[in-house]
């Protein structure tokens, strides 16, 4: 009413999938990020051992260069030993290259986890290297005397030993995320046992709601929704029992308000039948005896006679509209009968009428022959006064499982909502309220193109109640 928009409701979620889905991805988005780390991480700690070793590198070679060259004019590399580096690849992994004086390369060999032997080349060592850089190298001179060159040093690092070392950690890694995994699914198959009775839930909701109100929910494993289906059990049964209530009220007053037309209509029949029908018999005499000694009050006494008439006329159609005479006398089915049939003599070929009974209705109680016959009488008003139809049909079945269905459809122009507002009387309302106080459900349709059909269906259930009551 403020012109506050209403807050849209909230998107349906499924715990179980969400659950899965966030540790599913948490599980990759660890891996990923630990991944990264461990990638930068080798990056940095290769490209700063490579500077930080290799100045020791290139002492050690020329310390081992000067043992084996005791002269100046001795400048030969040949039968150096380098065992001594092993220790230092064995922690730091690099390959070392000596070109001579004429940048022919001497000695290249790589230092690695296998104490300098031969490596092999691994999948990732190009990757390896486009990560860590070309420009991560150590040059150096190596001489026995100062100003006296014998070699030029490169130390670079050993991609194959590191690419080995870090796929090492990735695969921790991996079967880190992999124990995650298999723990998230271990976390899912309980989750998914203890929410699985939430669709037998939404089955007895859904009863619920097409109005079974005598369903119950099972108890549970799981605490939280046992205490639930307790709660929604006694609900439902208080709610079944509110209503049970409500609709005894309204067949009670249903029962009272046919029994005042019952009473009324005998009085009427009795009181004023009885008056008409002397009126009528003085107003047959007094025109005797105008015809032989007034002869200008026999007008009058003709007058008299035709209003009586019209009168009698009249109350007979108001004691049939308060309690339908063959009712108690021939049952349902023939009063329905006789009714379609003055709807039919009273249109004058304007409106064709049908009615077709389907199964056994003759041991019906009384109650609830007069509200069938009521809803049939007020829905052909409606459909004949107030929808200008030219076809209507009743149909009346009984069910084998005891339950009565009721059809009355037609094809007027007007919609149930503004034959609703314009019928009077009962209307829409009275009829919703005696099928409510059957226990049942009614339905008022629009037909295509045009028309409207009204459904009645009554459970057997309540049939058995009604017919109990009666015989009590």
């Amino acid at each position: 009413m403020n012109g506050t928009p209403a807050p849209a409701p909230p998107r349906p979620v499924d715990l179980k999938r969400r659950l899965l889905l966030r540790v599913t991805l948490f599980a990759f988005a660890l891996l990923a990020a630990a991944g990264s780390y461990t990638l930068l991480q080798a990056r940095e700690r290769i490209r700063s051992d490579i500077q930080r070793t290799g100045a020791t590198i290139r002492q050690l070679i020329q310390d081992e260069v000067a043992r084996n060259n005791t002269s100046s004019f001795n400048r030969t590399l040949q039968g150096l030993d380098l065992s001594g580096l092993d220790g230092i690849g064995g922690l730091i992994h690099f390959c070392v290259t000596i070109e001579g004086t004429y940048r022919n390369p001497v000695i290249a060999r790589c230092f690695g986890e296998d104490g300098g032997r031969e490596t092999q080349a691994h999948p990732l060592a190009p990757a390896m290297r486009r990560l860590v850089g070309s420009d991560a190298a150590y040059h150096g001179l190596v001489g026995i005397k100062p100003g006296i060159k014998v070699a030029e040093l490169r130390v670079t690092p050993d991609f194959d030993s590191e690419a080995a070392q870090v796929w090492r950690q990735l695969r921790n890694l991996l079967v880190i995320t992999a124990g995650v995994l298999l723990i998230n699914v271990l976390v899912y198959r309980p989750v998914r046992r203890a929410l699985a009775p939430t669709d037998e839930i939404l089955q007895v909701l859904g009863r619920m709601e097409a109005g079974d109100l005598g369903v119950r929910m099972p108890a549970f494993e799981l605490v939280e929704l046992s205490r639930i289906a307790g709660v929604f059990n006694h609900m439902a049964e208080r709610l079944q029992q509110t209503r049970a209530e409500q609709q005894r009220l309204a067949q009670r007053l249903l029962d009272v308000r046919e029994d005042e037309r019952r009473h009324l209509a005998r009085e009427l029949h009795d009181e004023l039948g009885q008056c008409l029908a002397s009126i009528n018999a003085e107003a047959a005499y007094a025109g005797e005896l105008a015809r032989e000694r007034l002869p200008a009050l026999q007008p009058c006494a003709e007058a008299i006679a035709r209003t009586t008439a019209h009168m009698m006329e009249v109350l007979q159609q108001i004691l049939h509209r308060l309690r339908p005479v063959g009712l108690d006398e021939f049952g349902l089915a023939a009063s329905l009968g006789q009714m379609v049939g003055d709807w039919e003599r009273r249109s004058r070929g304007q409106c064709s009428y049908r009615l077709d009974i389907d199964g056994e209705v003759g041991d019906l109680p009384d109650n609830l022959n007069v509200n069938l016959y009521r809803i049939v009488q007020e829905s052909l008003t409606n459909a004949a006064k107030h929808g200008q139809a030219r076809r209507i049909d009743v149909r009346l079945r009984r069910e084998p499982s005891g339950a009565v269905s009721l059809e009355v459809e037609d094809d007027g122009a007007e919609t149930g909502a503004a034959r609703g507002t314009r019928a009077g009387g009962f209307g829409l309302i009275g009829m919703h309220e005696r099928v409510q106080a059957l226990g049942g459900t009614l339905a008022v349709l629009p037909r295509t193109p045009c028309g409207v059909r009204v459904e009645v269906h009554l459970p057997s259930p309540q049939l058995d109640e009604f017919t109990m009551e009666a015989a009590a």
